[in-house]
Order: C-alpha cells, then sequence, then structure tokens
C-alpha cells in the first residue's frame, strides 16, 4: 500500500510540493536522443518530461542563465529523482520523523516549565504550575501516552511538587525530549541506526501502553497504541531491521531507467502547463 490517496501517486505529490524534475527543460538544445525527455515544438516552446512523476511540462526554451546545460546529459549523470518504493520508504520515515519532532516540542516545554516551577524564577511558579498541567494534557494526547502517562499523573497536582520530585521530572522530560529528537533527526536523514534506536524505544514502551489499556480503554489509548505497533511493524518487516527478509542489502530499490525513457514522447493531451 502506497502512503497517499486512491488515485494520487507519490510521485505527484512530491512533485507538488518540491517541483518537476525536466533536466530537459534546462538544456540550451536537445538531440535526436533526448525525444524520451524533451522535445521541442514548432510554437518555440518545450515538452520537457518529469523524471519523477513522468509529467510533461510545457515551458520556453531556455536562454541566457536559465541554461543549465548545453545538452541534455546522459541519465547516469544526473542527480535522479526517487520514484516507487524508494519514495515511499521516504515519505513514510519522514512522516515519522514529524511525529517525534512533535514530542519534542511537548516534551521539551514541558521540561523548560517545570525548571522554571523549581527554581520558581520571578515568583512564575502559580502560572508555570497552570502551564504544566496544560501540557501534561499534551502529553496525554501524544502517541507516547501510554509510555509515559506515569508523567502526566503527577503533573496533575505539580504546584505542591518540591525539590528532587520536581528536578527529576523535568530531567525525565527533557530526556524524552532528547531521545525522541534523536530520533527524529536520523528518521529525517534515513540514517539506518536511528530506524533500530525508533525500534527499540517504541518496543520498550510498548508493555506499558498495553497495562494502560489493561487499567482503562479509551478510542485514543487504543488508536495511539495502534499507532505505535504499525510503526514499529513497519521499521521492522517494510525495511528489513535485524536482518529480517534478507536485512540491510535488500532495501535497495534500483529504478530501471532504460525503462523507464523507453516509453518516448507523450501524446499532446497529456501534456501540462507549468
Amino acid at each position: 500500500m502506497r502512503p497517499v490517496p486512491p488515485g494520487w501517486s507519490a510521485e505527484s505529490l512530491a512533485c507538488g510540493v518540491r517541483g518537476h524534475v525536466a533536466p530537459a527543460a534546462r538544456a540550451r538544445q536537445l538531440g535526436a536522443s533526448d525525444r524520451p525527455v524533451g522535445v521541442d515544438q514548432p510554437d518555440g516552446t518545450r515538452l520537457s518530461r518529469c523524471l519523477r512523476c513522468d509529467a510533461w511540462v510545457r515551458t520556453r526554451v531556455p536562454t541566457g542563465e536559465a541554461v543549465e546545460y548545453e545538452q541534455v546529459p546522459p541519465v547516469s549523470t544526473l542527480d535522479l529523482p526517487r520514484r516507487g518504493q524508494a519514495l515511499d520508504d521516504l515519505i513514510v520515515l519522514r512522516l515519522i520523523a514529524c511525529e517525534r519532532a512533535l514530542h519534542v516540542l511537548v516534551f521539551g516545554l514541558l521540561g523548560i516549565v517545570l525548571l522554571v516551577v523549581d527554581l520558581d524564577l520571578g515568583g512564575l511558579r502559580r502560572d508555570a504550575s497552570a502551564m504544566a498541567e496544560s501540557l501534561s494534557d499534551a502529553v496525554a494526547g501524544s502517541s507516547r501516552a501510554g509510555a509515559h502517562s506515569w508523567l502526566a499523573e503527577r503533573l496533575d497536582s505539580v504546584a505542591g511538587l518540591q525539590g528532587a520530585t520536581v528536578r527529576a521530572l523535568a530531567v525525565a522530560a527533557l530526556l524524552f525530549a532528547l531521545l525522541e529528537g534523536i530520533e527524529a533527526l536520523g528518521l529525517w536523514h534515513e540514517r539506518r541506526w536511528a530506524e533500530y534506536l525508533t525500534v527499540v524505544a517504541t518496543a520498550v514502551f510498548l508493555p506499558l501502553e498495553v497495562h494502560e489499556l489493561t487499567e482503562r480503554i479509551t478510542v485514543v489509548r487504543v488508536a495511539l497504541f495502534a499507532l505505535n505497533l504499525a510503526v514499529l511493524v513497519y521499521l521492522v518487516w517494510a525495511k528489513r531491521l535485524f536482518g529480517l527478509r534478507g536485512g540491510a542489502a535488500a532495501t535497495r530499490h534500483d529504478v530501471d531507467w532504460d525503462a523507464v525513457l523507453a516509453e518516448g514522447a507523450p501524446p499532446v493531451d497529456e501534456v501540462v502547463a507549468r
């Protein structure tokens, strides 16, 4: 299953966000061998093929500073875009990274607020306590709610917490933020170690989430547990961690560019405006 709605494609979604990858649109001239990626038209425009989504875009023949190549370079020398399974994997990993980044914000703010409560800077203890209680609600609504519910429960009466207890909670919150931040950064850059770290961190807290479900089942708790379980299964199965399904060597998804380019130029009614 691809991580986009029915009728969409990951390639068109990526091009909508980042723009098309059409090297022919930046070449001064096209040769006969360039027909699979670009075709000059009698009206002075050019049809250039996007190497990611296969859309053909109509542009003016480039001049001056708009020219990047005299002729379209061989495909093997270009910085080729991802497509197919490789692009799917990138999208899913970055969605997980964004979810982890949200945890960084929540737990980072929580840790800072608790430090303010502990130090009682400028007489802000009452306001900081109220803020900490609000942040505890955010923790409870995140996909780490089950794993960190003990932290949220202890913040219910944060105004009454003293000394070592407040400092311990502040350190715990900041450590969680650091862990989630490392996961988010590594996943965004597709680091293999980050996939392992995310799997281990998620698996460690799953039993606590199961325990929370045995005490009280809610739609939110079930949904968040399912989300964490889905992340765990996806990373282990799709990313072939721990040597599963061939391991790291089997995660390469090479594109047969000769087959892709062999499709040739499209009919005029398939061309999209740029």
